[in-house]
């Protein structure tokens, strides 16, 4: 793990996300986590893990936690929480979304929350989370999306502006259908807003997928 002090992007990114983000934690957003990462079970991969709203989430069904955060900021602030988890045996990784260190088949339950706006390259990310996934694995998503009629065209307006100051989020990514072209099958899908203003505009979707590899 690298404790450097990441990029400018980074540190700007960690200081005042986890803020702004809470609000949509206590408008609801908690309750929606809550409920979601009831169905982990297993060794369970947290993807882009951030300050760790997710953390108090994971049931006792989880024997082992991992969680993937490449942003110094967040990172620290991660470490802080910890006493949170429920599973017997955690790890905090400083980890690539596209190579992760992991070898094949090695969890139960991967699971995702608001990582995939920001990743460069995320059908390369699908494809290693499916990669790390047992066979009949489950895959935890709970992502936002963009949106229809006039919020798409907002979103499409917005994203180069969004991209710079929050880290690389793309308001208008597609990920329905990157997850249809990904490894991976879904079983439950959810259509939601993001709790709370001014997130309340945002779409997500919430559900569950299982690794077809």
């Amino acid at each position: 793990m690298t404790d450097g002090p990441g990029t400018r992007s980074q540190r700007f990114f960690a200081r005042w996300y986890p803020d702004l983000m809470q609000r949509a934690e206590d408008a609801g957003q908690a309750d929606i986590r809550a409920r979601h990462l009831a169905r982990a079970r297993g060794r369970a991969l947290d993807l882009g893990t951030g300050n760790g709203f997710s953390v108090p989430h994971y049931t006792a069904a989880v024997s082992e936690l991992v969680m993937v955060e490449p942003n110094p900021g967040l990172r620290k602030q991660l470490q802080r929480r910890t006493a949170d988890i429920r599973a017997t045996a955690w790890e905090i990784v400083d980890g690539d979304a596209y190579a992760l260190p992991f070898p094949d088949a090695s969890f139960d339950t991967v699971s995702a929350s608001l990582v995939f706006c920001s990743l460069d390259r995320p059908e390369a990310a699908l494809d290693e989370l499916a990669r790390v996934t047992k066979p009949g694995g489950t895959f935890l998503f709970h992502e936002h999306v963009r949106g229809t009629g006039l919020l798409r065209v907002l979103h499409e307006v917005a994203t180069p502006l969004q991209s710079r100051i929050a880290d690389g989020c793309h308001l208008n990514r597609d990920f329905l259908g990157l997850l249809d072209r990904s490894p991976f099958e879904v079983t439950e899908i959810e259509h939601l807003r993001m709790p709370g203003p001014p997130a309340r505009i945002t779409p997500m979707v919430v559900g569950a997928a299982t690794a077809c590899n």
